[in-house]
Order: structure tokens, then sequence, then C-alpha cells
């Protein structure tokens, strides 16, 4: 490392012409920097620079070797911001569990905000549903939870409120229904006749799923995507985020009576002993800042 550092001298010194001005750039005495240079002469056994002119210049030999070098002192310049913000932040790596039913859009704003300012810090995404990441926020798996379902004593920050809109594709016997009902609403018996595409609940013992639960028959699945593309199909229908339904112009909300459309708030944790964190609160303010569903 000491010997990357002196080549990285040494290329200051060349580039701004003397010791003096490198020494002010790298707030090292000109003594310093020289003797670190003769150092590194002998332990090569090579003659870096000479004189001329009263300047300090590369040998031909010092030349060659320095453009060899200066792609390692670009990657130990890039080493150095790394260890910087390790050491400025203690994260490395910053896990989160969110909920699938959190518009991705809004998700990857905040992701994007993050990464920004901490380049180097890895992401670990959990895309969890119901009770799974209450379960690994619990277990100490993840720093951030953000979802629908409280964690214990922890008092989260709303960040949205999601309202949850039966829907099916253009070609179910639903939608055919309602299109030849002028209008009428439909009750949840006639729902109950029909398949129901149903979210499976990610906690490890698998206590609920997601969504309303009335029809008999049901096909669950583990990931909000697959199950809009098996409602779109017109293999049953589904329970989705409002904010979800409007993006998918293939599926049609179904009208039902208003107190069947639950809305949920969205709540955000973060653990107690990462209060002080500022990678992790900075990732707070980013999912935070995001604009809300809409």
């Amino acid at each position: 490392m000491d010997d990357f550092r002196t080549w990285h001298w040494l290329e200051t010194v060349i580039e701004l012409r003397g010791l003096k001005p490198a020494s002010e750039r790298l707030h090292r005495t000109p003594s310093t920097i020289s003797h670190a240079i003769k150092q590194l002469e002998r332990r090569i056994g090579v003659t870096l620079v000479e004189t001329r002119s009263r300047r300090i210049a590369l040998t031909e030999a010092g030349a060659i070797l320095l453009e060899h070098m200066r792609p390692l002192i670009r990657e130990l310049e890039g080493l150095q911001g790394v260890v910087d913000q390790f050491r400025d932040t203690g994260v490395s790596v910053l896990r989160l569990a969110v909920d699938q039913v959190f518009p991705h859009d809004r998700l990857i704003r905040a992701m994007e905000r993050f990464a920004a300012t901490y380049p180097h810090t890895r992401i670990e995404l959990f895309e969890t549903v119901l009770g799974g990441g209450p379960a690994m926020f619990r277990d100490g798996e993840v720093g951030v939870y953000l979802g629908l379902e409280p964690v214990g004593d922890h008092v989260g920050a709303q960040v949205a409120r999601i309202r949850f809109v039966p829907c099916a594709g253009p070609d179910h016997p639903l939608v055919e229904r309602i299109e030849g009902s002028a209008g009428q609403s439909l009750t949840d018996g006639q729902l109950r006749q029909y398949r129901q595409v149903v979210l499976r609940d990610s906690h490890p013992e698998g206590s609920a799923n997601a969504g309303w639960l009335g029809a008999a028959q049901r096909v669950t699945v583990d990931h909000i995507h697959t199950a809009v593309e098996l409602i779109r199909s017109g293999l049953g229908f589904g329970w989705l985020p409002e904010h979800q339904v409007r993006e998918e112009p293939d599926l049609v909300t179904l009208p039902v009576d208003e107190g069947l459309c639950p809305e949920t708030a969205v709540r955000l944790f973060r653990q107690r002993n990462l209060k002080a964190s500022p990678a992790h609160q900075c990732m707070m303010e980013a999912l935070i800042a995001t604009e809300p569903v809409r």
C-alpha cells in the first residue's frame, strides 16, 4: 500500500511540475514526498526521476513504469473511496424487506437516490408478502421493513395508503357480467362463484394469504407479477392495489360495494439499534420522500 501511495505522489509531482505544489495538494511536506520517492527507487532498483533545469522530471524508465501504474493508482483511489464510506457509515450491506404491494416505481426511485449517496453500499432487497417482512425484521435479518403488517411495539412511519380493488382480464366472465348489468355492483356472493388468484404469505409459517378469500376455487402464487399475468389471462379474478391495476391496461376494475374495498396503511420500520446509522437514515428518507400513491 505504501508503494502505491508513493506512485500516486510521484504522479502528482509530475502533473503539478514540482514538489511544492504537490505537497500543497497532498498535504505532505516536500521533504516527505521526496524521501518517499527515493525510498521507492531504492526498493525497485530503478531511477524514476531526475532534475532538469531545476525541475523534477521522469526518466525514460520512470515514464514507462508510471504509465503502467496509472490504472492501478485509479483503482486504489476508488478503493479508498469505498474505505472512507464504510468508515463513515459502518454499513457495507443494507438489507430491507418491502411488501410487494408497494409501488415499484416509487421503490426504484428511492433506491436510485440512496445509491447516488452511498454508491459502494450493497442493497439486498427482499420482496415479501404480509407476514414475511415482519418475520425477517423481528429476526434481525433486515434493518428496514416497509409493508402493511405491524411489528410488535415498533412505531412505523406511514408512507402511503393502498386501496385494494377486485379486477379481472377483459375476457373474464365477471367482466361480461358487469357489462350486461347496467352498471350494477357485484356482491361478495357473486364473486365467490369464480376462481380467485391470491398471493401466498411469505411468512415462514405461511400464516395467511393476501387478498379477499371468499372464493372456494383459488390459485395461490408467490409474486404479484405472476398474479397480474394470471388475472390478465382470464384464469381468475383477484384483489390488487388500485395503483397496480391503473398501470395494467388489460385489467378491468370490477365494481363492488364500497365496503368490500379495503384500504390499508403502508408503514416504514427501522431497527432501533440502527437509529444513528446515516445510511439507514438516507434509505428511510428516500422511501418517505418519493411521491405518494395517487
